[in-house]
């Protein structure tokens, strides 16, 4: 009886303890800062729902650019992880976002401090962060356009004053 009853307490506690997601389906929608004018950092922020087939997972992180960073919790079943980059260093195109449920951030904390690769490490879902660039103003500011045209039209004056007076 007491060996039954450890082998219980035994599958109590995993059940508990990991909160795997098993099945998730994720729809996701993203947003990216998309005017760089007067804003030093890119923002992206990734709005996503994930539903487990086993309930609703106790907590999850994303890894962004080779970091892992915590995913809040909106409401039921819907989270969303955001970030910024430099506008100077900040490219255009697909962002990978790859989610992981705590087994898969306790391996991927583990692969980090061996020094391995992150794509070794199974995720839950991955997201894709679509930016397709930000507006950086024009080429030539209005300043410096306003400055040329005043030396141009004070050039035709002065030198159809010269003429004139000639």
């Amino acid at each position: 009886m007491p060996k039954s009853l450890l082998v219980l307490a035994y599958f109590a506690f995993f059940a508990v303890v990991c909160q795997c997601c098993t099945n998730p389906q994720v729809t996701s929608t993203s947003f990216t800062t998309q005017d760089a004018t007067i804003v030093l950092n890119i923002a992206y922020i990734s709005d996503f729902t994930l539903k487990c087939a086993n309930g609703e997972p106790s907590a999850l992180y994303a890894e962004v650019n080779g970091n892992i960073v915590p995913v809040s919790i909106v409401d039921t079943n819907r989270y969303q992880v955001s970030w910024t980059e430099d506008t100077k260093t900040a490219s255009s195109g697909d962002k990978q976002v790859r989610i992981f449920d705590e087994d898969g951030y306790a391996a991927a904390r583990k692969a980090l401090r061996a020094g391995e690769d992150l794509s070794s490490v199974p995720s839950v879902a991955d997201l894709v962060v679509n930016h397709p660039g930000a507006y950086n103003g024009p080429w030539l500011k209005s300043e410096l356009l306003a400055t040329l045209v005043s030396l141009v039209v004070a050039y035709f004056a002065v030198s159809f004053k010269l003429k004139v007076t000639a």
